[in-house]
C-alpha cells in the first residue's frame, strides 16, 4: 500500500530541531488510516515505549512516556507478579532479581525485544533496523565494558559475526570499522552526553540510508515515526536538563 495522503502532508523534520511541529501522538492518529498487518508492525515498534517504562521503573527513577501499548500502571502491577504481556518480559521479570538491575540486566531485556521483534517482524526495513539497533546496544556494552577494564564477552547478548568480533578482537575498533564507519567517532566520544549525541546520529543516519526513495512507501512512514521518537527523547532531555539547572540557580 502506497500511504499518498499521509506521507503528503507530514511536515519535514531534522535531528537539531529545537521544536516538534507534527508530534508522535499526531502521527498515531492516523490509526485508522493504516491496514491492519502495516499497524501490526508500528506496534513492534511501539513497544519499546514499554521498555522505556520498564527500564525507567526498574532503574527507580521517573517514568513519563506516552503512547505505550501497555499503561504505566499496567507494569507497576506486572513488576509486582508478573502474569500478563509480552512473553519475553515476562520471562525477563521471572528470572531476574529485580532489587539490583543495571545495564547488564537492561541490555539483556533490550535484546530480548530486538529478538522478539526479528521473530514476529514480515517487514525488511523493521528486521534490519533492528539487527541494527541490537549490534550498535552489544557494541555499546562492549564499550562499557571495556573502559573499566572487564571482559565484553561477558556482556554481550545474541550471537553472529558481530558478537564474536566484540568478545575476541583487541583492536580499538574491535575489527568493525569497515563495517561500522562510524564506530570510531563513537569511541572517541568522551561523556555519556557525547555518546547520546553520537548514537542518535547514527541511528538518525541509518534511518535515512536504509528508508528507501519511496516518499509514499510504508518503510518511510515508520523512519518518521523512529526520528520522531529520537527527536522527542532529544527535547525531552534537554528540557529536564534545563528545568534541573534552574533548580540549582534557584537552590531549590
Amino acid at each position: 500500500m502506497k500511504y499518498y495522503f499521509l506521507a503528503s502532508y507530514l511536515p519535514e523534520i531534522q535531528k537539531d530541531d529545537l521544536k516538534i511541529r507534527f508530534s508522535l501522538g499526531e502521527l498515531l492518529e492516523e490509526r485508522f488510516h493504516v491496514p491492519e498487518p502495516d499497524w501490526k508492525e508500528i506496534e513492534l515498534v511501539l513497544l519499546g515505549r514499554d521498555l522505556l517504562i520498564l527500564e525507567r521503573l526498574l532503574s527507580a527513577k521517573s517514568v513519563s512516556i506516552d503512547h505505550s501499548l501497555f499503561s504505566l500502571e499496567f507494569w507497576q502491577d506486572q513488576i509486582k507478579s508478573p502474569k500478563e504481556g509480552p512473553a519475553f518480559v515476562l520471562d525477563f521479570l521471572r528470572s531476574t532479581d529485580l532489587r539490583s538491575v543495571g545495564f547488564k540486566e537492561i541490555d539483556r531485556l533490550y535484546v530480548s525485544y530486538y529478538e522478539h521483534v526479528l521473530g514476529a517482524t514480515a517487514n525488511e526495513f523493521v528486521r534490519g533496523y533492528f539487527t541494527f539497533q541490537q549490534n550498535l546496544r552489544n557494541l555499546m556494552a562492549a564499550l562499557r565494558a571495556r573502559s573499566r577494564g572487564l571482559d565484553p564477552s561477558g556482556y554481550l547478548i545474541g550471537e553472529g559475526e558481530v558478537v564474536n568480533l566484540l568478545s575476541s578482537s583487541t583492536a580499538e575498533d574491535f575489527g568493525l570499522s569497515l563495517e561500522f564507519p562510524w564506530i570510531e567517532s563513537l569511541i572517541k566520544a568522551e561523556t555519556p552526553h557525547e555518546r547520546q549525541a553520537m548514537v542518535e546520529q547514527i541511528q538518525w543516519d541509518y534511518l535515512d540510508e536504509h528508508a528507501g526513495s519511496d516518499p509514499f512507501d510504508f518503510c518511510m512512514i515508520l523512519a518518521y515515526l523512529l526520528k520522531l521518537e529520537i527527536l522527542e527523547r532529544r527535547l525531552a532531555l534537554s528540557e529536564d536538563k534545563g528545568m534541573e539547572k534552574v533548580r540549582r540557580l534557584g537552590g531549590l
